[in-house]
């Protein structure tokens, strides 16, 4: 089924993305050049992933870098009709450069009226100590709204991280942590046991477990999935073995991201072509899709009603 020619007009948020992730191809090699360092975009698995991405974050020093990104992210994400999204960035970074993200943010926001939040992602590596010590550092920060968690899942547990996530939900985060992507089920049961989700990012290894699929749609915990990533850091054979089918007609509330599009070479209108293809969408699945991004995001419930309402309103426009 073809895909709508306005697709990238159905407003919709993105959820799961990082910061760092969206650096626009140009942007990093100019970043690179000017601090001497040679960053190849090629990789061939989650760990060669990791490292490159590691090494360009240490390009992104000067004064200027971050807000130059969230600009630049904006832009990208206006012409894909993304009218709010959630933008996970490091804690390492310290707290004064994450309040001049959210001015970069704001600025953003109403130059192009993507409403730009974010998420504290902790590492699955960090150490014990230090964990606490990043929630309390971003407690003034304005504009974030999860916590989240990510990096190598085997090994590495989501027990440690219980503490510090309950201590967010206390202050009024939502909890939004990665799973099921570089491991299997057993991962994503560990997270629900421990840090009681709201959102899981990506999750799609839970599909190997019927009673995990059956758990996940009965509690509603939204899953943010990213085709793309997926197939490029070898977690499905081919976008034809994606298990985002099986997820939605299990009753999952499954939303399409691009992860780290500057790396990945993908934007937010692709991952709905390519989530359309797969699902066999029509308009009212597409705008389906959409809802289940604002459903399972955190905006504030006016700016949610007002997206909800826009994306009927491109349901009923028909194909223009």
């Amino acid at each position: 089924m073809r895909a709508p020619s306005d697709l990238a007009a159905l407003p919709k948020a993105e959820v799961h993305v990082h910061l760092e992730g969206t650096v626009r191809p140009a942007t990093l090699e100019e970043f690179s050049a000017r601090e001497g360092v040679s960053i190849s975009r090629e990789f061939t698995d989650p760990n060669g992933f990791v490292e490159t991405y590691m090494l360009a974050t240490r390009v992104m020093i000067r004064p200027g870098d971050y807000a130059r990104m969230v600009r630049e992210y904006a832009e990208d994400a206006a012409h894909a009709g993304v009218r709010y999204a959630e933008l996970e960035i490091s804690p390492a970074l310290g707290p004064r450069t994450l309040e001049s993200f959210f001015e970069a943010a704001e600025a953003a926001s109403q130059e192009r009226d993507v409403i730009l939040r974010l998420v504290l992602g902790l590492g699955r590596v960090m150490p014990a100590e230090v964990k606490l010590e990043a929630l309390d550092a971003t407690r003034a920060v304005p504009g974030l709204v999860a916590i989240g968690l990510g990096g190598p899942e085997e090994g590495f547990p989501s027990k440690p991280f219980a503490d510090v996530f309950a201590e967010a939900k206390r202050r009024g985060l939502h909890s939004a942590p990665h799973a099921g992507e570089n491991a299997g089920p057993e991962s994503v049961w560990d997270t629900l046991d421990a840090l009681d989700p709201d959102r899981i990012q990506h999750g799609v290894r839970s599909v190997e477990d019927p009673t995990l699929v059956r758990e996940l749609a009965e509690r509603q915990i939204p899953l943010a999935v990213c085709p793309t990533s997926n197939l490029l850091l070898g977690v499905v054979s081919s976008l034809d073995d994606h298990p985002i089918r099986a997820l939605w007609d299990a009753g999952i509330s499954v939303s399409v991201n691009t992860d780290d599009p500057g790396f990945f070479d993908c934007d937010l209108v692709g991952e709905y072509e390519i989530a359309g293809r797969l699902l066999k969408l029509d308009r009212v699945g597409y705008a389906r899709l959409a809802k289940n991004s604002i459903d399972g995001s955190f905006a504030a419930e006016e700016l949610r009603e007002e997206i909800l309402t826009a994306i009927d309103d491109w349901e009923t426009q028909g194909d223009g």
